[in-house]
């Protein structure tokens, strides 16, 4: 699952009227290299939950060619919270799912990290986390407190913090659980979701383990997924490999 539904605002200098999942880095949208994650990850369909210029996205969709199906979901309520957008999309999924955020870029594939047997403890949720980011906005980042293994609490105003939340997840029906429960306070997040699932200790820490990445949400992190994903296609193309 991928979440395309909100705004982008901080990113408005550099995209004008472009919705932020359409936003081109290295050529290709950011939508696109979330769709590419899937693809890595030998997934066979793809769902994309749109908001803001829906129309739009759905319209760029139809023209991307990957081998996954793709379902478009549409969530009427994308000023709200982005676990409004997730919950959306429940009645398209049955068993285990990764879920991406659309405007998060990486080195290298990553959503196969989410499934090694060697991280314990099996079967809780899971969510990548970087236990050494670079050019981190300390102040936006969502951060994470990690022990044994387990996620205990989780939110950008975590202080001390362990590791930060690289927003790809490994979840289950769980997650749509905790969020309607955290739905009859108020419209929930996906780090609402997150904390009632590490509340009842079934969320689980996956370390990057030194893949850089970053997300784009203003002029200056496009500047540096732009420098990222050149520095990935030097490295390809010195080792003879297409990226």
């Amino acid at each position: 699952m991928i979440l395309a539904a909100g705004f982008g605002s901080r990113l408005s200098a550099e995209r004008g009227d472009l919705p932020k999942p359409l936003v081109r880095v290295a050529g290709r949208t950011l939508l696109e290299h979330a769709l590419a994650q899937a693809v890595a990850a030998g997934v066979e369909e793809a769902i994309v939950v749109t908001g803001n210029a829906g129309e739009l996205i759905r319209r760029h969709l139809a023209e991307v060619e990957v081998p996954i199906r793709l379902t478009v979901v549409h969530n009427p309520r994308y000023n709200e919270p982005n676990g409004v957008s997730l919950l959306c999309a429940e009645r398209y999924v049955s068993g285990a799912f990764y879920l991406q955020m659309a405007d998060h870029v990486f080195a290298q594939p990553v959503l196969r990290l989410l499934d090694r047997a060697d991280v314990p403890p099996s079967g809780c949720p899971r969510l990548l986390v970087d236990f050494h980011p670079v050019n981190l906005d300390e102040d936006d980042a969502t951060k994470v407190r990690v022990n044994d293994g387990l996620i205990t609490a989780i939110g950008k105003e975590v202080v001390p913090y362990d590791a930060v939340d690289t927003g790809c997840f490994r979840l289950d029906a769980r997650v749509f659980t905790a969020l309607h429960e955290a739905a009859l306070s108020a419209p929930p997040s996906v780090t609402h979701g997150m904390r009632r699932l590490s509340g009842l200790g079934q969320l689980a820490a996956v370390p990057i383990s030194g893949i850089r990445w970053t997300d784009v949400d203003t002029p200056a992190d496009h500047a540096r997924a732009e420098a990222l994903l050149a520095a990935r296609r030097k490295a390809g193309a010195a080792a003879g490999v297409v990226v």
